[in-house]
């Protein structure tokens, strides 16, 4: 029973591990290769090679042979030695053949049974590694080793109650044997017999020297059965008969941890590392906990002492990295993920990471080469290269996102992204034309892409094509018919052509009821009242658009045109030059001085009425001075 993980960790799992690990530390009498023993022979060359076809039909030694024993035990001991030559080597196939080979010469060996039947579990052959545990416990019934595993391997198949006579037989002969009285209780436990489970464990721990891992086991039971009370009692005890055993302490802590009682499990943790010094399952502990409740510089001084520890674990400097990104400390950042990099170059996240900071810190050459190492085939392409086009677009090289954007489609036409960001480069060079083209282009290719019509539906509008438009933002409701921004452009592109004034305002209400208080949507509203002659409504819902986005021209104008209708000529001539002042497209920029102008010569015209001569503003500057 490993460390803990989760409640409903598999206790059947654990007890497989635990025999497999006794496995490889068991003993034979038969003679051990030596360093030598790995420079075989031709002949042995040959032998192994032909272990790799289908199985051979192996002469057994003939009669002469067979009444020498010095001629057998050779072979064993030569047949023996490539087994576990191939076995160190991890060729678990060469290394079930020459076992079986030794047993030709060897037939009596429950101990090359049993390291054929540990093959046999390599390789997944749990049937045939039955067979051969079984054979060395008949020959060797003494041979504990075997009756541990195959013990597991009965476990492993549920066969519970074969597996417990195999734990008692051993208990039976070796009453000190701890090792298969832990395997007993867990057992009970597997079989879900918490209580005699229970029993079990309390009296292994009447064994001073393994009191804390009964203890430890008896914890994880009372946890599996939701005995939180008792389990805290168990893993206290564990503790105070082994007060430096990490498995109880994070064991306890874990417990803490699903009682919400996160000071507690702090405590515990950090107990520990006081008394014993940092350990690197505590240190990861504390510092999961750590990030969870945003206390990074203490979660960093964790995976410090890990990283230090640990040279060569990249996941901890990963989190270490993404600390110093979270606390802007992006220089040491910078630092870190080169290291990370410069050990993993084909990890594409990390790469992706170091692109990010650089951009942050407007880096931005720097991050498109980061950006530009992604592969078309990695999950992160997609975002690379947008990042990319839009950074290049920022360095104001439009060549050369353009071509990035029209080489990724090339590699990567599968991505309907690519064609919507292509289009709005274009858009950004006045070619909106073209940008309609490479979105039909797409919609061909994405014939059920929302996202797609309502992109093609505004460069439509911007090319002069508004009937195009429209219909292009219906299909966008057709597919998806919460679109939210269809929903206000094809409500305020049917108010500005003044048609459908009723169908406009039930797409923009629509809108502003999936999004409410959203000061585009909240304009449109306005604007579609003021068409339909509701002045008054108009101008509070413009109002309320205006102190949403007080930064739009657009919406200072509209609410502008509002006053002026109202006759609130002073307000409407304050909103124009506030739309002015936040206006950048010069023809724009006209249109709204020429309304200033307008409201100038009109309040001019009224006071020559009044008083018979001409005068300046009101202020006394020329007219729309004050704009920009």
């Amino acid at each position: 029973m490993g460390p803990v993980k989760t409640k409903a960790e598999s206790l059947q799992n654990t007890l497989c591990v635990l025999a497999l690990l006794a496995l490889a530390s068991c003993t034979t009498s038969v003679k051990k290769a030596t360093s030598s023993d790995t420079d075989l022979s031709k002949a042995a060359r040959e032998l192994a090679t032909k272990a790799d076809g289908p199985e051979q039909v192996t002469p057994g030694p003939t009669s002469s042979q067979i009444i020498d024993p010095a001629f057998m035990r050779a072979q064993a001991d030569y047949h023996f030695t490539l087994a576990e030559a191939y076995s160190l080597e991890g060729d678990v196939p060469r290394a079930i053949d020459e076992y079986k080979l030794t047993l030709l010469y060897d037939q009596n060996s429950p101990q090359i049974r049993l390291k054929l039947a540990a093959e046999f579990v390599k390789k997944g052959m749990l049937v045939q590694a039955v067979d051969q545990a079984e054979l060395a416990v008949q020959q060797d019934p003494k041979l504990t080793d075997a009756r541990l595993l195959l013990a597991g391997l009965y476990t492993s198949s549920k066969l519970y109650d074969k597996a417990l006579e195999q734990y008692q037989l051993v208990t039976d002969q070796d009453p000190e044997n701890v090792e298969a009285a832990l395997y007993v209780g867990v057992l009970l436990a597997e079989e879900k017999k918490f209580d005699d489970s229970a029993k079990h464990f309390k009296k292994v721990a009447q064994n001073k020297k393994q009191a804390h891992l009964a203890w430890y086991y008896l914890g994880r039971i009372e946890m599996e059965r939701n005995s939180d009370g008792a389990a805290e009692e168990a893993f206290v005890k564990s503790l105070a008969s082994k007060p430096d055993f990490v498995e109880s302490v994070i064991a306890l802590g874990y417990l803490y941890e699903q009682q919400k009682k996160m000071d507690a499990a702090v405590k515990v943790y950090k107990s520990y590392q006081d008394k014993y010094g940092p350990s690197t399952k505590i240190a990861s502990t504390l510092g999961r906990i750590y990030m969870e409740k945003d206390q990074y510089p203490e979660a960093y001084k964790q995976f410090e002492f890990i990283a230090e520890q640990e040279g060569d674990n990249l996941n901890i400097k990963v989190k270490m990295a993404l600390i110093l990104i979270e606390e802007k400390r992006y220089e040491e950042a910078i630092v870190k993920l080169k290291e990370i990099v410069a050990a993993a170059p084909d990890s594409e996240k990390i790469r992706f990471y170091l692109a990010a900071v650089y951009e942050e810190i407007k880096a931005y050459p720097e991050a498109i080469e980061q950006f530009q190492t992604i592969k078309p085939a990695s999950s992160l392409y997609a975002e690379a290269v947008i990042h990319t086009a839009y950074l290049q677009k920022l360095l104001n090289d439009y060549s050369k996102a353009l071509q990035t954007m029209a080489g990724s489609i090339e590699k990567r036409s599968d991505i309907p992204q690519f064609y919507s960001f292509y289009a709005s480069l274009l858009d950004d060079q006045k070619q909106a034309a073209k940008a309609v083209t490479v979105l039909e282009g797409a919609i061909k290719k994405f014939p059920k892409d929302d996202q797609l019509y309502f992109y093609l539906g505004s460069m439509q509008d911007k090319a002069g094509m508004r009937d195009a438009s429209v219909v292009s933002m219906r299909k966008v409701l057709e597919l998806n018919p919460d679109h939210v921004q269809a929903l206000n452009y094809l409500g305020y592109t049917l108010t500005e052509m003044g048609a459908n004034l009723d169908e406009a305002e039930k797409y923009i209400r629509r809108a502003l009821q999936l999004k409410p208080n959203d000061g585009y949507i909240t304009d449109s509203l306005g604007w579609v009242l003021f068409k339909k002659g509701a002045y008054k409504d108009a101008i509070a819902t413009l109002e309320g658009a205006y102190k949403l986005k007080p930064e739009e021209s657009i919406i200072a104008e509209h609410l502008g045109d509002a006053y002026l209708h109202f006759s609130l000529r002073d307000k409407a001539r304050q909103m124009y030059i506030r739309a002015v002042t936040l206006e950048s497209d010069e023809s724009n920029i006209l249109k709204i001085k020429q309304k200033i102008a307008n409201i100038d010569t009109d309040l001019q015209q009224q006071h020559v009425e009044q008083s018979g001569k001409p005068s300046s503003t009101d202020d006394g500057r020329n007219p729309a001075s004050e704009s920009k």
